[in-house]
């Protein structure tokens, strides 16, 4: 269940007065026209799901693939709450490698339009050295993928990095990653640049360093002096910026971007301080990734709060790096509420996003409606002003194409087939998507929904399920077939309008926006000075 929102609470920077006028516009529309053009699709926004091959392929060793970072994590078996109980959980997960296409028809039945996927560098390509067989599998999966009428949308690395460099020099926390990653990159733009023109280079490199940097200190390889989450994140934006300009240099047909997850912060009051830890946390969180690739630089106030631990970029590294992305493809599950406090004074222990905020004293995080020490639990909800938050800010701060490249719903009481809330989320999120692309002009161009099938999802194993398409490993038969929610995209590709499906939940005030069911607000004029007042505050403090 989801609290209603304080009326305290404010959207910082920018967002913040457009989003009042927004929600007062969306609340006095007539009800006979709520669920109309309102919440039509434009042209220009595609609607997908994705899968990545570590979650779903299974075919761990098999026909030439090394082993993976993830693989080896995971075949420790050391890795505490990050890891179901069975460490081989994931040799066989889906089966994908040998059923993709039982995956694509699928999804083509439900009227999907873009199939996300990830390549298994390992699969494919190691120290220069090709993998024909892995080669010609990704070669088959695209051609199924294209003849079933849908635009491939390929992720280059999605966490699954070879073991060998972890080994040889610590993966990414080292430099000669780059010129390692840089080589696949080359390779898989020739290789499959004729079929493929949708790329992103990396998924979450924002997540994937603390939580693999976590997982290699609990495992026993790293010791904590080792685990540099700067570091690593900065050898990826470096690998990402020179494998785009590869890309740009080889005259390749398409577009390349670079995807994060953004847990968009939100002030806890509207004093001035709170908006600005609300900031500077989604500037530690996704700033640190997406500035560099759009700006040239870290943000400033990364620059002054986090001096001590960021190694700066060079003048040559800043004219390198800076806009080399055609797209920002973000993925958004929930929101985080920030506060300014006493530097003094112990934070919250919250896995993996108190990561974030250990090097900033004075800022606390917490994940309002949520057990804070299992944030998981989080997955369960349905707050789509936590999308809305984050579409806002991402598109105000960059003002670049935007493609939401995860979003769902991972139900903890895995109820199989019978999956009505996972309807309910994505009416939710998809209206609040549709209305605010509307109202602040956002070039959304595409929507995958997280995930295409029930996956192998990390510390979760197969007990929190995120997929449209069922996948039964109660009985290890794998055999795939449609949730009760497919109806909800079936009738979303017949009439390109979001269907309304509400479940029996109290929602948060944004949850189903523009429907009946909406609570009505009023926003005066003194809230709307209250706003300005933070967003000059905040431009002062940033």
């Amino acid at each position: 269940m989801i609290s209603m929102v304080k009326d305290a609470h404010v959207l910082p920077l920018a967002v913040a007065v457009v989003a009042a006028v927004a929600l007062t516009s969306a609340a006095h529309l007539p009800a006979n026209k709520q669920d109309e053009s309102p919440f039509a699709l434009p042209d220009t926004l595609l609607i997908g799901a994705g899968v990545s091959a570590f979650q779903t392929e299974g075919a761990w060793d098999a026909d030439g693939k090394v082993e993976s970072a993830a693989d080896h994590l995971m075949h420790l078996g050391r890795l505490g709450p990050f890891q179901h109980g069975d460490p081989h959980l994931h040799d066989v997960a889906a089966d994908s490698y040998h059923r993709y296409k039982e995956d694509v028809a699928m999804a083509k039945e439900l009227g999907l339009q873009v199939y996300r996927f990830s390549i298994s560098w390992g699969r494919v390509f190691f120290n220069g050295v090709r993998n024909e067989i892995g080669i010609k599998y990704y070669h088959n999966f695209i051609k199924e993928i294209k003849d079933s009428g849908m635009k491939p949308l390929v992720t280059l690395l999605h966490f699954d990095h070879p073991q060998a460099y972890e080994e040889a020099f610590k993966g990414w926390q080292s430099s000669q990653m780059v010129d390692k990653f840089v080589e696949y990159a080359k390779f898989a733009f020739d290789e499959y640049g004729s079929e493929v023109d949708l790329w992103v280079t990396m998924n979450e490199p924002n997540m994937f360093c603390p939580y693999f940097s976590e997982m290699y200190v609990m495992s026993g390889l790293y010791t904590r002096e080792d685990a540099n989450m700067y570091d690593c994140m900065r050898n990826l934006v470096l690998a990402h910026a020179k494998s785009y300009r590869a890309f740009k240099d080889a005259k390749h047909e398409g577009q390349v971007g670079i995807n994060a997850i953004i847990l968009h912060a939100t002030p806890n009051s509207t004093r001035p301080e709170d908006v600005y830890a609300a900031e500077l946390f989604n500037e530690v969180l996704a700033g640190q990734v997406l500035a560099p690739v759009v700006h040239g630089d870290f943000p400033q106030v990364l620059k002054n709060e986090l001096k001590h631990k960021l190694t700066e970029f060079t003048e040559e590294e800043k004219q390198l790096i800076r806009g080399t992305t055609d797209f920002i493809g973000f993925n958004v599950y929930y929101s985080i509420e920030a506060s300014y406090k006493d530097p003094a004074a112990p934070s919250p222990t919250i896995p993996i996003i108190g990561l974030f905020v250990e090097d900033l004293p004075m800022v606390s995080v917490s994940l309002a409606g949520a057990d804070e020490s299992d944030p998981t639990t989080f997955y369960d909800a349905i707050t789509p002003n936590s999308l809305r938050d984050a579409l806002l800010w991402t598109w105000e701060s960059y003002k670049m194409p935007l493609i939401i490249t995860e979003n769902g719903i991972g139900d903890s009481r895995n109820v199989g087939k019978k999956d009505h809330l996972r309807a309910s989320y994505h009416s939710a999120y998809l209206r609040a998507l549709v209305t605010t692309m509307k109202e602040f002009n956002v070039p959304v161009r595409g929507y995958c929904a997280w995930s295409l099938i029930d996956s192998y999802e990390w510390g979760s194993g197969f007990d929190r399920p995120f997929g449209l398409v069922h996948v039964d490993y109660a009985n290890k038969t794998l055999n795939r077939s449609l949730k009760e929610s497919s109806e909800f995209w079936i009738e979303l590709s017949r009439t390109r309008v979001v269907p309304l499906r509400e479940e029996s939940t109290t929602f948060a005030p944004t949850a189903l926006p523009l429907s009946s069911s909406t609570p009505t607000f009023t926003f005066t004029s003194h809230s709307l000075q209250v706003s300005s007042a933070l967003l000059c505050i905040s431009r002062h403090f940033l």
